[in-house]
């Protein structure tokens, strides 16, 4: 609870921060709306890390191949990165950048999800007669 406190309260102060910049220099107020995401973001990923361990644990509880929970992981992260990027280029103004990276995000995601989804296709035709 204290770090969401924390979180949320530097995230608070650097929009302000932000906002008040911009209305004298757009690209300093960006500036600082990025680097004030990306050090959320870093501490938001550190602090994930005992729920990878977690997962992990329960996956080999569970019986699940470590490839797969690494994929799943590498997916997320993926994805998340991804979203990261999309809302750094919409606070930058940029919207036809951020729908490409959004695309791409997506793009790059089914492909890396491919193996997956052959393995189950090649299970299910294996348990049909």
């Amino acid at each position: 609870m204290n770090e969401a406190l924390r979180m949320t309260g530097f995230a608070v102060t650097a929009a302000m921060m932000a906002m008040t910049l911009r209305q004298a220099n757009r690209q300093a107020g960006t500036g600082v709306a990025l680097a004030a995401g990306l050090m959320l973001f870093f501490s938001a990923i550190t602090q994930g890390a005992g729920a990878v361990e977690a997962l992990r644990s329960l996956s080999r509880q569970a019986g699940v191949g470590d490839g797969t929970v690494t994929l799943l992981m590498k997916l997320l992260a993926m994805a998340y990165v991804t979203e990261f990027a999309v809302q750094a280029c919409r606070d930058a103004g940029e919207e036809g950048l951020a729908a490409r990276a959004a695309l791409c995000g997506k793009m790059l995601l089914m492909a890396q999800t491919l193996p997956l989804i052959l393995e189950i296709g090649q299970l299910t035709l294996s348990l049909v007669p």
